[in-house]
């Protein structure tokens, strides 16, 4: 098998445009390396096979002219499947939607193609993105663990290395939390930066589409090819050409009590503690912020999320109710007993959070906010309760989505970036910033990325894999 497929993006584009290699080569060895690993990995809902070779013929031949275009040319990508991809399926993981063909891409899947991206295929995710059911993607450092939240089948596939780069999309941190669970690095940019037109919206003003991929610079190449030219501005130009440079020491926010609070498990906090000491010596200053009002983000968000929910879901329910996931129904007819008072004070929350964290990050001028990216390893699936509600440390979405979702509420962004490894399992390192920070964001897991080699490790569950069979293609 050609070895293209373990490269990243950056390193493969600059080859593509130097002419040392061909989109079609690129392309047979990610079809490869997808063939060898989708036995055990089950990460694609459908792949587009002679539609990403008639595209990759397409970047040769403009390549050929010494015409490229963008910084993405020739790069085969994954899409999750609650994102339009024209001529593909977009199915949400949900029986209600099956055999629904996308007449039209998403605004971030246009982006991708402008930038010269290659789009093979859906991968998989829970139904509706709402972390319920589920899908049949597997954990790739252990088979019987839980393999991440909705954007379960990019996280996969991008960790066996059958694509790689992914988009996601981020409403309570699942393109950080299945980055977290397969060692990958996991983007939820700065709100508004990169358009939600064309998605299958859990909430229209929590999701965000964000970037799934190995390495921190992998994730800036993506952003770069995804973001709307206006979120670019926003952002100070390109992410790729600012993720190395940092305007003097920074100062990394973290709260140590509110993780205790949260119930981080021990190996976790290790990882992490370790993690914050090759930062000290990188120059960072850690100070100690204490912020238990991060602990009123979660309740705002479920219920912002969850009324928002039953906007987007109520007419499909009204005619096809009994081909939702009964746990999926109930979430969204949650969302519908909440009261108005309910929705009002959840938006003042989030009003309140939107600015009272910028303002305390700016008086103890702290960039940036450090923390765990998950309370705990990935557990194991035949275990895990899927319940909104738990106490602090379970096993639970309620859990992930008390360290992940002040992000989604407040708009800012943030990242996770692999800090280590607690009883075989991987560790996340989240790093949130200010709004359109998201460069700044990225510089900071950039600098501990290139000090440590946690992103370099490999799932050694998937190598070597028989050949896969019924593999979804068209």
């Amino acid at each position: 098998m050609n070895q293209e497929w373990k490269m990243g993006i950056a390193e493969a584009a600059g080859l593509l445009r130097r002419r040392e290699l061909s989109a079609v080569e690129l392309l047979d060895s990610v079809l490869d390396r997808l063939q060898a690993t989708e036995g055990y990995a089950h990460a694609w809902a459908h792949v587009d096979e002679s539609a990403a070779r008639e595209a990759a013929r397409t970047a040769d031949e403009l390549a050929a002219k010494g015409q490229f275009a963008g910084a993405l040319h020739g790069i085969p990508l994954g899409v999750k499947d609650v994102i339009n991809v024209r001529g593909m399926p977009t199915e949400g993981g949900s029986e209600s939607l099956r055999g629904i063909i996308a007449e039209e891409d998403a605004g971030a899947v246009r982006q991708l193609r402008a930038n010269g991206a290659v789009i093979l295929g859906k991968l998989q995710t829970h139904e509706f993105a709402f972390g319920q059911g589920t899908p049949p993607s597997r954990n790739p450092w252990s088979p019987d663990r839980y393999a991440g939240g909705s954007s379960v089948g990019s996280g996969v596939a991008v960790a066996v290395g059958s694509i790689p780069g992914a988009l996601g999309t981020d409403t309570g941190g699942s393109v950080r939390n299945p980055a977290a669970i397969n060692g990958l690095v996991g983007l939820k940019p700065s709100y508004g930066v990169v358009s939600s037109s064309g998605v299958l919206h859990v909430s229209h003003t929590m999701d965000h589409v964000g970037p799934i991929a190995r390495s921190v610079e992998d994730c800036a190449a993506l952003l770069d090819g995804m973001a709307e030219p206006k979120g670019i501005s926003l952002l100070g130009g390109p992410v790729s050409a600012q993720i190395r440079k940092l305007s003097g020491p920074a100062r990394l926010g973290v709260d140590r009590a509110i993780w205790t609070q949260w119930g981080v498990a021990d190996g976790v906090v290790e990882a992490v503690e370790k993690a914050l000491r090759v930062l000290a010596d990188l120059g960072f200053e850690i100070v100690e912020l204490p912020l238990p009002e991060l602990d009123l983000a979660l309740h705002a968000s479920v219920a912002i999320s969850l009324s928002e929910a039953v906007v987007h879901h109520r007419a499909r329910l009204g005619t096809s109710a009994e081909r939702y996931l009964p746990a999926t129904r109930i979430m969204i007819e949650t969302g519908a007993l909440a009261s108005e008072g309910d929705i009002e004070l959840a938006w003042q929350v989030r009003h309140y959070l939107r600015s009272f964290i910028p303002r305390v990050m700016a008086q103890a001028r702290v960039q940036a906010l450090v923390s765990p990216t998950l309370p705990a390893i990935a557990p194991f699936a035949s275990s895990m309760s899927s319940e909104l509600t738990a106490s602090p440390g379970e096993d639970s979405l309620a859990a992930a989505l008390r360290m992940l979702s002040a992000a989604n509420l407040t708009g800012m962004p943030a990242v996770s970036v692999p800090c280590g490894f607690a009883n075989g399992q991987p560790v996340g390192l989240h790093i949130m910033g200010q709004q359109h920070a998201d460069a700044t964001v990225l510089a900071i897991a950039n600098a501990y990325e290139r000090a440590t080699q946690w992103h370099q490790q490999v799932p050694v569950h998937v190598l070597p894999l028989a050949v896969a069979e019924g593999m979804p293609r068209s």
